[in-house]
């Protein structure tokens, strides 16, 4: 059975990564859903995709640069906030597991402790496009379930993959071949594609063998 995962939530039908958008991704039905976590400037988790918060906010500036208490001054669409991982834990815990991506320098410290503190290890995965964030929450965690995203497919993967060793590989869904997807299984890694936004999209990668979708409209898949 293929696994839906709600991208920042369920970000083609709320704000992403809000609490109205994680909302919608449990009550549709999601196996998981994907969030992005950075840095604020006192160091506390904040979930956001960009390295600055304008596009989804009131406000302008960086988010290493800013402090929790600015950050939550900030408005998002909708009139919701931006969230810290344990906010997203707290309305999640029980009721849909995490796909964490980080993001930014310091993040795999902060989010294991986080992941500690709430016993939630068991059931998260933790991606990236950055092989050194990987590498050093594997390190702290060895228990953890890793995936590298990817959007450039290079032969390089395979040993990188065995290296860190991730559980899961995530392609953009334009490069989820057949081929790629065989080797993965043949190796024992989950495969991951991700902005699967187009029900057809979804039915092509399905027939090929694919294991997860990433999607901004998930719904499009549930009970697919």
């Amino acid at each position: 059975m293929v696994k839906i995962v709600g991208h920042r939530g369920a970000s083609g039908y709320a704000t992403e990564n809000t609490l109205r958008s994680f909302q919608y991704a449990i009550d549709i039905g999601c196996d998981r859903t994907e969030l992005d976590v950075r840095l604020s400037k006192d160091d506390a988790s904040i979930v956001i995709h960009d390295d600055e918060v304008s596009r989804v906010t009131d406000g302008k500036g960086l988010v290493k640069e800013l402090t929790l208490r600015e950050i939550k001054e900030l408005n998002c669409p909708d009139n919701q906030k931006l969230l810290t991982l344990q906010e997203v834990i707290d309305l999640c815990k029980n009721k849909i597991s995490l796909q964490i991506e980080l993001k930014a320098e310091g993040t795999p410290q902060v989010v294991n402790r986080l992941l500690l503190k709430n016993d939630i290890g068991n059931e998260v995965v933790i991606t990236s496009f950055d092989l050194n964030l990987l590498r050093e929450i594997k390190k702290l965690n060895p228990a953890l379930k890793v995936g590298l995203l990817f959007g450039e497919y290079s032969d390089e993967l395979w040993k990188i993959a065995g290296e860190i060793p991730v559980d899961s590989i995530g392609p953009k869904y334009t490069i989820a071949t057949a081929e790629l997807i065989n080797r993965a299984h043949m190796l024992g890694k989950i495969v991951y594609a991700y902005h699967v936004n187009k029900k057809e999209v979804g039915e092509k990668l399905i027939a090929l063998g694919i294991d997860e979708i990433g999607s901004d409209f998930p719904k499009l898949f549930i009970n697919f």
